[in-house]
């Protein structure tokens, strides 16, 4: 058997200290889902859901700790190209059929919310879910395998920022303009922390500024999202932008809050409380006490996630953990921004927290998988 090289970055309270962080965001959120949702007539069963989810995603989340992050690398290409499939065949669907598709077909692939985000076959998948994973493994993989080259642009630069661009637009065309964005942003994340070029980046980014700015000008319903958050705060109507709605229960929660389960907001004032808008609903039960909390929970996750990129023993590790912690980082940033009028209604739910027994068993799986990465320093990588 190979000894264990020390490496000098190697401090096992760094995954210890990730793994309390990512199981009490967990608990935190199972408990807040249940009180925020018990409203609703068939919540025992949403309910039951949410924790059974918790206690699989926990299951998930020691095998993806134990298990060597090594077989990621191997499995990236195919588990991408599957997502791949998934992506083009939604796509496909909302070109042929933009109202939802017609007789059994609108069961497989359900419309809901002004689009096709999910198949359904057994069991119901979003499949841009998964790809916040797989994608970040198949760019970590590349770039590993690219080394240097990363810094060229046409051996390097332009496969990468491809496929990351090539699985946007298929988001966009489902559409999920809000996932797309963080796809995007977990890619640049990849790409920049590989050692691309500013000068080749920039570009890309400033392109990516432009099409938003074009989708949020042709499409009338995200414009009209747009227009209500930059509109004054004091002249938002509580009756019609939920969101002003989010800003009262906040407003109402004060410094410790109005209780837990106490909060009204959840009454059908602020509809998806226990999902879209969970952090608002902790800001009103819990006060301002609450929500610093929820907010330093995240803080110790991401800063502990690029630590343990920084020390990884191989650049995939590296790329790995950078992508799948921003990926934290990004839906967190957004949802927070969403519940404070500071941005559009997206529907990026609050990682770990928010009610989506899937979205759940995939974050901790993703969690479990950067613990692993930080467990592994200071041991000799596999050969592949």
């Amino acid at each position: 058997m190979t000894p264990a090289v020390r490496h000098p970055g190697e401090m096992r309270w760094e995954t210890n200290l990730l793994a309390v962080t990512t199981l009490t965001l967990t608990g935190f959120g199972v408990i807040n889902c249940y009180a925020t949702g018990s409203y609703l007539p068939d919540w025992q069963y949403e309910a039951t859901q949410q924790l059974s989810g918790a206690l699989i995603g926990g299951v998930v989340f020691l095998i993806a700790a134990y298990l060597d992050y090594g077989i990621w690398y191997r499995l990236a290409k195919p588990m991408f190209y599957a997502t791949l499939a998934g992506l083009a065949l939604l796509a496909a669907v909302a070109v042929i059929w933009p109202k939802g598709a017609p007789g059994f077909l609108h069961e497989v692939f359900p419309f809901r919310k002004g689009a096709h985000r999910w198949i359904a076959i057994g069991v119901q998948v979003q499949v841009s879910e998964i790809a916040r994973f797989t994608l970040a493994a198949y760019l970590a993989m590349r770039a590993a395998e690219l080394g240097t080259r990363v810094r060229r642009f046409g051996e390097g630069f332009v496969p990468l920022m491809g496929t990351v661009l090539g699985v946007v637009a298929l988001l966009a065309l489902e559409p999920s303009v809000s996932m797309a964005i963080v796809l995007a942003v977990i890619g640049g994340t990849i790409v920049f922390t590989a050692g691309a070029r500013i000068a080749h980046l920039l570009p890309m980014v400033l392109l990516g500024f432009a099409a938003i700015f074009a989708v949020l000008k042709l499409d009338t319903v995200r414009s009209a999202r747009v227009e209500t958050v930059s509109s004054a705060a004091l002249d938002c109507d509580p009756l019609k932008d939920q969101a002003c709605q989010s800003l009262i229960g906040f407003g109402s929660g004060g410094t410790t809050g109005v209780g837990f389960g106490r909060g009204t907001a959840k009454l059908g004032h602020v509809p998806l409380g226990y999902s879209d808008f969970l952090l608002s609903m902790i800001g009103e039960e819990w006060g301002f006490l609450g929500v610093t909390f929820v907010v330093a929970l995240f803080t110790i996750f991401c800063w502990l996630g690029f630590r343990i990129a920084r020390t990884a023993r191989d650049p995939f590790g590296t790329y790995l953990a950078s992508g799948l912690t921003m990926a934290v980082a990004v839906t967190a940033l957004f949802h927070a921004a969403v519940v404070t009028r500071m941005g559009p209604t997206t529907g990026l739910t609050l990682p770990f927290m928010s009610a989506g027994r899937a979205s759940l068993i995939l974050y901790l799986f993703s969690a479990g998988v950067v613990v692993n990465i930080g467990r592994r320093r200071g041991r000799p990588a596999r050969s592949r």
